[in-house]
């Protein structure tokens, strides 16, 4: 039986140990922090960390677009001019500034996401773009030729004031022109115009961001499977071509039959922090189980890249008291 180095990511950790309300005990993961030993791995974002771990070139900003379409096609596409997403955004104003508060389409129903894809698509054809839907919650733009600047990414602009978001170069000016003109569209779509009458969420612009071609993959897969729902992560595993499953298929005990390599991007299926930390606790009790029958080392890391390596010396450290879980000072957003 081979050993196995199971790397899991848990974006999310540091915001659901902030969210979850003590007293929360959760066994197998204070078993990791107590008794594995620290590890850190420099990201800029999530994404970049993502990058990162599957060996690939460092670059200013990550081709979201290009890896999640390669995601919801399910196929790569290398030597395309490039991809922008845009996603659906809704925006408060208030004294001074104006914020995102949210992303996505809310509670809207299908024939309403059709009316708000229509109104969208037709502004971006007047400016001679071409809007693909091939997923229900974004949307691509294809560009002819690399950007000369960088777009926010969307969960860092979420609750910035759009107007320092947005790029300040002068090549930025007719995105920042077709944003405003989506923006009065938006407005006055019939949608949106009843929605608001009834004190509902608008879905009132769109965030520009991810701009990017198609990566190569890393001269040396440093993955041989990976578990993943997130469209990014499963992005990569294409390009790399490494065995892809859903997420919920991590339950498996026995990854020794499967890869010596194994990449497990776990991410919340609810808004509800104590229930997700459940699941994760769960599963990382199960991945503990397997060091030291199958199991080379557990590497355990939230999205900053800070972490716990549990291996079989980490299990002779009996010793060691659990101790409930303490959140981070949160790190300054990187731009």
């Amino acid at each position: 039986m081979r050993d196995v180095q199971v790397t899991l990511l848990a974006e999310h950790f540091q915001d659901l140990v902030h969210a979850a309300e003590p007293p929360l005990r959760l066994p197998q993961l204070e078993l990791v922090f107590s008794r594995g030993h620290s590890c850190q791995r420099a990201a800029a974002t999530p994404n970049h960390l993502r990058m990162d771990l599957f060996g690939m070139e460092s670059v200013p900003e990550v081709p979201v677009a290009a890896l999640t379409r390669v995601s919801d096609r399910n196929l790569t596409q290398p030597g395309d001019g490039g991809w922008l997403q845009l996603d659906p955004v809704t925006l408060q104003a208030g004294m001074t500034q104006v914020f995102m508060t949210s992303h996505g389409f809310a509670d809207l129903d299908i024939q309403e996401r059709n009316d708000i894809e229509s109104c969208v698509r037709s502004i971006l054809r007047e400016e001679g773009l071409e809007l693909h839907s091939d997923h229900l919650q974004r949307w691509y733009l294809a560009l002819d030729e690399p950007l000369e600047f960088h777009f926010t990414p969307l969960e860092m602009a979420l609750g910035m004031d759009v107007a320092e978001a947005m790029p300040g170069h002068p090549a930025a000016r007719p995105w920042r022109r077709s944003m405003n003109e989506i923006q009065v569209a938006l407005h006055h779509c019939p949608v949106n115009v009843r929605r608001r009458e009834s004190g509902r969420q608008e879905i009132n612009s769109v965030w520009f961001w991810g701009a990017g071609c198609t990566p190569a993959p890393a001269p040396h897969p440093l993955f041989g499977a990976v578990y993943s729902d997130n469209p990014v992560t499963r992005g990569l595993a294409i390009v790399n071509g490494c065995q892809l499953e859903n997420l919920d298929q991590a339950v498996r005990e026995n990854f020794s039959l499967i890869s010596p390599a194994v990449l497990i991007d776990w991410s919340p299926a609810t808004h509800d922090a104590r229930r997700e930390f459940g699941r994760l606790d769960a599963l990382v009790g199960q991945l503990v189980a397997g060091v030291g029958r199958g199991t080379h080392s557990l590497t355990l890391l939230d999205g900053a890249g800070d972490g716990r390596v549990y291996d079989r010396a980490a299990r002779r450290r009996f010793w060691r008291r659990r101790t409930p879980l303490v959140s981070k000072p949160a790190r300054p957003a990187a731009r």
